[in-house]
């Protein structure tokens, strides 16, 4: 039954009944019997449709006296949030969801109740705050602002950690957002009706810091405040400095100077694996110092020294306790920036600071800890994912290289020469007794690593290196001796030495690569997950190396002779536990795949049996997102390469990979398949030239709207819907429909019309105008539509391409009769309004010459354009400057929301080894300008003397044009 909401107009409160009625379904929804807990979900929803229903939810959440907080108003407070963050963001092709009445008094009263009610309820009330905050401010909701300010001038602490808190939250987006002049004009309104208040609490709540030094609740509620504080300034100072901040800076940093050097033992986190609020406090300020003397050195230098030295005594005090995992990182950075930058480089560049950043922070911080050694062993994923070259987590390992080489920055000789003083000692303590000593190597090769890279990317590695050492000579007298030895000993080394591989990769010369692929191979079977991992990684990085003429440094000639050893190592990794879905391993078999080519015929049956059996895996629960790309760009790799070697391949290929592909469409697990799926199946049909069997079974399931709801399916079942018309047409039979709806679907959406204008465009291709004709006006009316009262440039051009392939295809008197059905005698104006004027902005090679020989045909045998001088005469010009006008990107950039807002069940990713193959639909004519010169003799020679006077009129520039193309093709006008 519906919800009848009926809620007092003087009052503007929901009556007893329907809170109660409310509060009774809220409370069904938690019920364990499935029949309430639906017939309650399904009240709420129809609720979602009436008018008043946010505004009594919220009422329902503040009513914490009549209404227990659990699970109602919980409940409750989530609905709302998850209804906001549902329908609060407007379209303007759809109906507002959400009545102007009912957003403006959410706006107004969901401040207040928020701070008067429980922490659990004012949690998701906040969320909502920040989402609407995130539609409407500043521009819709400018009293926010000024009102939650207003409300920071309170004694309790927990009000003004609730309001920095949603503050936060709500230009946090500063930090990322491109700069632009709207982006500016809401920081500035921030700026000047914030910071004064900002900088007057932070005196307020770190003046409290010393009356109650005791009070550990105290204390707490202070530095919950202060972080929030330091957060905000953080984001408020990222596009530029405050004017008030500048005006204020003593007062600023004097304070965060105060909170670096305090302590105070009892501000404990709740664990020593976790950082607690000091840490967290301490943490924010090293983010601001690293933002100010990165970006706004004049004004900060003068507070650099105090800083550095300040930090550098809180550093020297922290120890291997995982709580100060987050701070160490965040001061070592602060210092990696200022030895960077030449104002400073005097004060660290002699041999005595130099020893003493050695032994206090390099060596220390390079150190693994007992937590580190435990990761190593037990949870490889996590150790992985701060270790890795490219890796954007900040450990003390990583930061501490960084500070190596921001060292190097201005004294790499000297730096280089102390440090490998180092070296030397800690390889000699381990000589000394390997089985004991083992760290120490593994500190001196990270200082190596540090030291020896001057330039590198996330793509190649190590691209510059350090003159003052021997990178090849560290390789052969370490790393490869390591990794020859007993392949048990001491993991930690061996990843260690693969790691140097990965990293040092383009400086190794072809030969080291066919040395070191049977070696690394021994290690893909490890039963530890950091160093099969890093084998896997170190393989797929080898192979991926190309010199600078373009061309693979190993290529398939190379590879070959160990296809078989390393196809078996690397999936033998996902035989073991923690490794089922390792994307380091799937994405070396990728590689493996790709240098292959046509070299991986003998294996082909035993890598797609392999494939087959693990999707079959993770088909019941997808875990790892990139696993699964790498095991479909696998497939579509083998398909490439194997059936451009061998068409019949194709056949066996089908045969593996259908019966699969099915029972994934039809499973509720991986909807997210759905998407390589049909890219794979139609990177297989374009190989056909016949339908079969198995493509009509699965046809009419491709229409179904199921399919068509997940968005992120759209653009794969499009190639493959045009696949299907390319190759066979008649497999449409009776479907014309199903496609013609799908085509209204999507072209009545911005941001799928394309796939909607391929499709009809892949229609009147493969079909015969008895076939489609009597809906073709209906079509072309559905795109009148969208020209008349939501047109985007981007559709304005694919219509007009999609014009002139009617032309093309059927004649121009197919395309002005069917315009005449929409609506008689608007073809002149259609085709002067909006044909014409479009033609050169049309974009894509193939695109731009379907457009000129269709409108080539427009042009010369359509008898209203010819009849009309001045029609023709634009018309011509505007294909003259579609040859001559180079390609704008015209297109307005597509709006590309987050998936979860755009509710996205799936989303597309393309497969870059299943590429839609370049087709042209009108390769019978080879060169267009030549066939616009033989299309204007042929009409001149129907009609002589008519158009040569037209021509005459035009500008120099399109006489001239015209002129060569008639030269060329050795045509003559008459």
């Amino acid at each position: 039954r519906r919800c009848r909401l009926e809620a007092r107009r003087t009052e503007a409160m929901a009556s007893p009944q329907v809170i109660q009625t409310l509060a009774k379904h809220f409370q069904g929804t938690t019920s364990t019997d499935g029949k309430i807990r639906t017939a309650a979900e399904k009240f709420l929803k129809n609720c979602e449709k009436e008018k008043g229903f946010p505004v009594i939810l919220l009422q329902l959440s503040s009513m914490t006296k009549k209404i227990p907080v659990y699970p109602v108003r919980i409940a409750s407070s989530t609905y709302l949030k998850n209804f906001v963050k549902k329908n609060w963001a407007t379209d303007p092709e759809e109906k507002n969801r959400i009545h102007p009445d009912d957003r403006q008094k959410l706006k107004e009263n969901i401040i207040q109740v928020m701070l008067s009610t429980e922490e659990k309820v004012r949690n998701q009330l906040g969320e909502t705050v920040q989402l609407i905050c995130k539609e409407d401010f500043p521009k819709k909701w400018q009293r926010f602002l000024p009102e939650v300010v207003k409300r920071l001038d309170t004694p309790n602490p927990e009000t003004i950690f609730t309001i920095l808190n949603v503050l936060e939250s709500v230009v946090r987006r500063y930090r990322f957002e491109a700069a632009s002049n709207e982006l500016w004009a809401e920081i500035k309104f921030v700026h000047d009706n914030f910071f004064k208040q900002l900088l007057a609490l932070l005196k307020k709540i770190s003046g409290l810091i010393s009356g109650n030094q005791n009070n550990q609740g105290a204390l707490t509620s202070i530095f919950k405040c202060l972080d929030m504080i330091c957060q905000l300034f953080y984001s408020l100072s990222v596009q530029d400095i405050p004017a008030f901040v500048q005006d204020h800076k003593n007062d600023f940093f004097s304070i965060f100077l105060n909170l670096i050097k305090y302590n105070n033992d009892l501000i404990k986190p709740r664990t020593m694996d976790e950082p607690g609020l000091l840490e967290n406090t301490k943490g924010g300020i090293c983010d601001v110092l690293v933002l100010y003397t990165n970006k706004y050195e004049e004004d900060f230098n003068q507070f650099v020294q105090k800083f550095v030295t300040t930090v550098w005594d809180m550093l020297t005090k922290t120890d291997e306790k995982a709580k100060y995992d987050l701070l160490v990182p965040k001061a070592i950075k602060f210092l990696t920036t200022v030895v960077s930058k030449k104002w400073h480089k005097d004060k660290f560049g002699n041999e005595n600071s130099i020893k003493v950043f050695a032994e206090k922070v390099i060596i220390p911080q390079l150190k693994l800890r007992e937590l580190d050694l435990e990761n190593f062993q037990y949870n490889g994923v996590e150790y992985v994912r701060g270790d890795m070259e490219g890796s954007d987590v900040d450990t003390r390992r990583r930061t501490t290289v960084d500070f190596v080489r921001g060292l190097c920055k201005f004294f790499e000789k000297q730096v280089t020469q102390i440090l490998k003083g180092y070296i030397e000692v800690l390889l000699k303590r381990y000589q000394s007794n390997p089985k004991e000593n083992w760290m120490q190597k593994d500190i001196a090769m990270y200082i190596v690593m540090a030291l020896a890279i001057r330039g590198k990317t996330r793509a190649h590695g190590a691209t510059e290196l350090n003159s003052y050492i021997n990178v090849g000579e560290f390789f052969k007298n370490q790393v490869v001796p390591e990794l020859k030895s007993n392949v048990k000993d001491v993991p930690v080394l061996k990843a260690d030495c693969l790691k140097f591989i990965i990293v040092f990769r383009k400086h190794l010369p072809v030969q080291a690569y066919l040395n070191l692929i049977p070696i690394i191979a021994q290690y893909l079977k490890h039963p530890n997950y950091v160093v099969h991992s890093y084998s896997a990684h170190c393989i797929e990085r080898l192979l991926n190396v190309r010199d600078k003429d373009g061309k693979r440094r190993m290529n398939k000639s190379h590879l070959k002779p160990y296809l078989k050893p390393l196809l078996a190592g690397l999936f033998s990794i996902f035989d073991q536990d923690d490794s089922q879905e390792n994307e380091y391993g799937m994405k070396a078999i990728m590689r493996v795949c790709s240098v292959g080519e046509e070299t991986l015929g003998d294996v082909t049956g035993i890598i797609l049996k392999n494939i087959t059996k693990i999707l079959s895996v993770v088909a019941k629960n997808p875990r790892n997102p990139r696993f699964n790309h790498y095991l479909f760009e696998t497939v579509a790799c083998l398909v490439k390469n194997v059936c451009k070697a061998t068409p019949s391949a194709v056949e066996s290929f089908e045969k593996e990979l259908f019966i699969p592909f099915q029972q994934m469409l039809g499973m509720e697990t991986c909807q997210e398949f759905g998407p390589y799926v049909f890219q794979i199946l139609s990177q297989l049909l374009e190989l056909r030239t016949k339908m079969t069997g198995p493509y009509e079974k699965i046809f009419g399931a491709l229409l179904h709207p199921a399919m068509w709801d997940n968005k992120g399916n759209i653009p794969a079942l499009i190639r493959l819907l045009v696949a299907y018309l390319r190759v066979d047409a008649s497999v449409v039979g009776n479907k014309l429909e199903g496609l013609l709806g799908i085509f209204q679907k999507l072209v009545g959406n911005k941001r799928e019309d394309h796939h909607g204008m391929a499709l009809i465009s892949a229609i009147i291709e493969a079909l015969p105008v008895k076939s489609w004709g009597k809906y073709g006006g209906t079509a072309l009316k559905m795109m009148f539509m969208r020209l008349n009262k939501s047109k985007t440039q981007k559709f304005t051009c694919n219509f007009v391409s999609f014009a002139a392939f009617l032309c093309y295809k059927h004649g121009p008197n197919t395309f002005l009769g069917l315009v005449d059905q929409v609506q008689k005698g608007v073809a002149p104006s259609l085709i002067q309004k909006v044909i014409i004027p479009n033609i050169p902005k049309v974009e894509g090679k193939i695109e731009r010459k379907m457009c000129a020989v269709g409108m080539i045909d427009l042009l010369c045998k359509s008898k209203p354009v010819a009849s009309s001088p001045q029609m023709w005469g634009a018309l011509l010009v505007s294909i003259i400057n579609l040859f001559e006008l180079p390609e704008q990107n015209n297109y307005e950039e597509e709006d590309i929301m987050d998936a979860s807002a755009r509710g996205f069940k799936t989303v597309y990713a393309r497969l870059a080894n299943a590429p839609e193959r370049m087709y042209d639909p009108v390769q019978k004519v080879k060169n267009p300008k030549a066939y616009l010169a033989q299309s204007l003799g042929a009409l001149t020679a129907r009609m002589p003397n008519t158009y040569l006077g037209v021509i005459k009129k035009f500008p120099e520039k399109y006489q001239s044009a015209l002129l060569g193309y008639l030269k060329a093709a050795g045509v003559t006008l008459k």
